[in-house]
């Protein structure tokens, strides 16, 4: 469970997950700043950080050495869709094996599954502290 508290300037944000924290932030009017990432950013993140995470644990699974690896995420936001498309770089080339479990590992990561489904999101519940 995560959740987010206003706080300070006008649009910043604090949100947690009990151990961790992060700010978030966007700028709408002339209001707002970069007191953190915004949230289609913080979306983006889950993203890339899961598909990285996921390449790695199927490279050690398989007992493959993956070079150094950078994910890069971008968002493509449509009326009707959503898109994301995701950008790996490794800092050497890779085999035909390693590029298949590469490319297996990013589209079986969790944060991809769930991106690839149908989301919902359920109406607010109001409750008083």
């Amino acid at each position: 469970m995560v959740k987010a508290k206003r706080v300070g300037v006008p649009y910043g944000v604090e949100v947690t997950n009990g151990q961790n924290v992060l700010l978030s932030d966007t700028q709408k009017d002339g209001k707002g700043g970069t007191a953190g990432m915004r949230p289609h950013e913080l979306l983006e993140s889950a993203l890339a950080a899961c598909v990285c995470m996921s390449i790695g644990m199927a490279a050690d699974r398989a007992g493959v050495a993956l070079p150094e690896a950078t994910v890069q995420v971008d968002i493509d936001r449509l009326d009707d869709e959503t898109g994301f498309e995701v950008s790996l770089r490794f800092a050497a080339a890779l085999t035909a094996a390693q590029q298949d479990l590469v490319r297996d590992a990013a589209q079986a990561s969790p944060v991809a599954r769930t991106l690839g489904k149908t989301v919902r999101v359920r109406p607010a519940v109001f409750l008083v502290a």
